[in-house]
């Protein structure tokens, strides 16, 4: 939820942004003057950073799954899914960073896309780490995992999307994003505690869950 929403939320009101910083319109009237040009154009920069995240996550995920289980005797702990977030958390927070700057000092259209596809490669990639955490720690619980987890995104998404407008324009795009971007960072140690802890604190619930059998 605490890096998911932050998508749907731009998703939901870049094209906003774009039209009033760069001119972008529906369509292009003037192709020598480029007086509106084709919103939806910039809409490939997230397609090529989710089709890039699909191909970097294919093979990374099982790489440092490998790496975990040479050092610890052939076991793999669902604990051992996150630590892929650290590996994306760079793309995350320099993403938002950018894509603040770019709009409020209206740098050039395509720094503007190189932030936003930052953002949904990394995005990207700690999705599948924490699905995957998820449900290796509850695999008979995949439904609920599952559930919960596109609540927590599909609510955050839209709750961030009828603030961000009204947020840009009360502090600008570069404490908006930035705050996004210390919101990312502020929430690594609970990752951190579920390494260390995750794993106590899944016997524990299994202990309590069978007492109350």
């Amino acid at each position: 939820m605490f890096t998911f929403a932050w998508v749907v939320g731009i998703n939901a009101t870049l094209a906003l942004f774009l039209t009033s910083s760069y001119g972008f319109g529906p369509k292009q009237i003037d192709t020598l003057s480029h007086t509106h040009i084709p919103v939806g154009f910039f809409f490939f920069a997230p397609i090529i950073a989710t089709i890039l995240a699909e191909a970097i996550g294919h093979y990374l995920h099982d790489i440092l799954a490998r790496i975990y289980i040479r050092r610890h005797q052939g076991r793999l702990e669902p604990e051992a899914r996150l630590s892929v977030i650290y590996t994306a958390l760079p793309f995350l927070l320099t993403g938002l960073v950018v894509l603040g700057f770019a709009l409020e000092r209206k740098w050039h259209y395509m720094v503007t896309a190189v932030g936003w596809g930052m953002y949904v490669l990394g995005s990207m990639v700690v999705s599948v780490g924490i699905s995957t955490y998820l449900l290796d720690s509850y695999p008979r619980e995949s439904g609920e995992v599952g559930a919960w987890t596109n609540f927590s995104r599909t609510a955050g998404g839209f709750i961030v999307a009828y603030l961000q407008v009204r947020w840009v324009a009360r502090v600008g795009a570069i404490a908006c994003f930035g705050t996004q971007a210390a919101v990312c960072a502020a929430v690594l140690p609970i990752v951190v505690v579920l390494q260390v802890f995750g794993k106590r604190m899944r016997m524990w619930e299994k202990r309590r869950s069978l007492k109350t059998l």
